[in-house]
C-alpha cells in the first residue's frame, strides 16, 4: 500500500520511517497561505496535487498546522463514512480568520459541506474544550480525562451503533512526549494504546483511509535529532499498523461498494 508524505515544512525528508516502503512525496514547501489557515488558492493548489492519489491509503500530513488537509482527502470519498479523530484538540471552532479553512475548524466544516461523512467520534481533548466546540448531532466525544481512566464505553458504542465505514485522522500531539515530539500542547496517551484502539476499530468497521500529522517543524532549518528519531519511530508504528487495518480495502471506492 502506497504512503502519501505532504511535506509542508520540510521535516520529512530528516526522517526516514518511510524510506524502505512505497511512497510518493509531495511537495508543498512553497506553497504560500497555507500555515494554520488554508487560502482558497492554497486550496486549490493542494487538491491539484492530490488528484492524482485516492483517500484510499496512508496519507501524512505533517504538523497538526496542516491537518485541515484530513477535510480536503475526505472530500473525494465517494461513499458515506464514518471519522474517528485521535486528538488532543476538538478541532471544531468556528473559523475565526475570515471565514477561511483551518487546522481548529476543520471537523466543523467537514461535517456541514461534506454529505458523505454522517458521523464523527472525537476522542482525546479536555471535557472543557469539548464542552466548548462540540455540538450534539452526529459527534461521539470522548474526553481526554476519560481516556486517561481507561472509561471507553462511548468509542465502543459509537463503533457498534453504525455500520458506515471509517476514514481514521491521528494527530500524534494527543501521545505523550515519550512517543511523540509536536508543536503543539499534548495529552497522555501511550503509542501502545493507541494503536490498540484503531485496530478495535478495525475490527468492528472497514476502513476506508487514514492519515497522520503531529510532526514538529524545523525551527530555522534545525531539527533536534531526538524529537526526528521519535517522531519517525512513531510514524512507522503508525503506518504499519495503519497498513494492517486498511489491507483488505482497494484503492477503488467501487470495490467497497460493491462488496
Amino acid at each position: 500500500m502506497k504512503t502519501v508524505i505532504m511535506n509542508f515544512s520540510g521535516v520529512y525528508p530528516e526522517e526516514d520511517f518511510y524510506k524502505q516502503e512505497s511512497y510518493e512525496m509531495v511537495d508543498l514547501t512553497r506553497a504560500e497561505g497555507v500555515n494554520c489557515y488554508c487560502t482558497g488558492e492554497a486550496e486549490q493548489e493542494i487538491k491539484g496535487k492530490m488528484e492524482t492519489y485516492g483517500p484510499y491509503g496512508i496519507h501524512f500530513l505533517d504538523s497538526g498546522n496542516y491537518h485541515y488537509v484530513s477535510k480536503l482527502w475526505m472530500e473525494m470519498i465517494d461513499t458515506p463514512f464514518s471519522l474517528l479523530l485521535f486528538d488532543n484538540h476538538t478541532d471544531m471552532q468556528e473559523s475565526a480568520f475570515f471565514g477561511l479553512l483551518s487546522c481548529g475548524s476543520w471537523v466543523r466544516e467537514a461535517l456541514l459541506s461534506n454529505p458523505m461523512l454522517k458521523s464523527v467520534c472525537i476522542a482525546g481533548p479536555k471535557e472543557a474544550d469539548l464542552k466548548r466546540d462540540i455540538p450534539a448531532d452526529r459527534v461521539t466525544w470522548i474526553s481526554g480525562e476519560e481516556l486517561g481512566e481507561g472509561s471507553m464505553e462511548k468509542f465502543y458504542e459509537f463503533l457498534e451503533k453504525e455500520t458506515w465505514p471509517l476514514y481514521i485522522s491521528v494527530d500524534k500531539d494527543i501521545l505523550c512526549r515519550e512517543d511523540a515530539a509536536t508543536n503543539w500542547d499534548q495529552g497522555e496517551v501511550k503509542l501502545d494504546c493507541l494503536t490498540d484502539w484503531i485496530e478495535e476499530a478495525a475490527a468492528a468497521r472497514k476502513c476506508i483511509g487514514a492519515d497522520i500529522c503531529g510532526e514538529n517543524p524545523p525551527e530555522g532549518g534545525f531539527c533536534e535529532n531526538r524529537e526526528l528519531h521519535i517522531n519517525s519511530q512513531t510514524n512507522k508504528r503508525l503506518q504499519q499498523v495503519m497498513a494492517k487495518v486498511l489491507v483488505n480495502f482497494t484503492n477503488n471506492s467501487n470495490s467497497y461498494q460493491n462488496d
